[in-house]
């Protein structure tokens, strides 16, 4: 009896390590996958915040992020709860990266506008 006794409670303390390790990575794999999403999150909010102050240069390293943060989602597997989310927040960025190719080919037509007035001038 006193073999099973101790066979048991070694049992138990190897099935209560396994549960532990088995909790750990769980956590670690949910926080892994957490972070791209955050990241979005943060970026979202920045271009929000400060987008019509941004250069071209911060359009192209704030893309250049968005691009990261993609990547890295490849990696992981979401619930479609957080898949909605993602899209909700992919779909912000989206908007605010056509809004300033939009404004950046007005100011292009503006330029090649004057551009054909001087042209039309200069041939009279």
């Amino acid at each position: 009896m006193i073999q099973f006794h101790i066979i048991r409670d070694s049992c138990q303390k190897v099935i209560l390590v396994a549960m532990l390790l088995l909790s750990s990575f769980l956590f670690s794999c949910s926080v892994g996958r957490q972070k791209p999403i955050d990241q979005l999150e943060k970026l979202t909010e920045e271009i929000r915040l400060h987008h019509k102050g941004y250069s071209t240069a911060d359009w192209k390293e704030a893309y250049a992020r968005y691009e990261q943060i993609a990547a890295d989602m490849e990696n992981y597997q979401y619930t479609n709860e957080e898949a909605e989310k993602i899209g909700q927040l992919e779909g912000e960025c989206a908007g605010y990266f056509v809004k300033s190719a939009i404004n950046s080919f007005d100011g292009i037509k503006s330029e090649i506008k004057g551009f054909v007035e001087g042209l039309d001038k200069s041939m009279e």
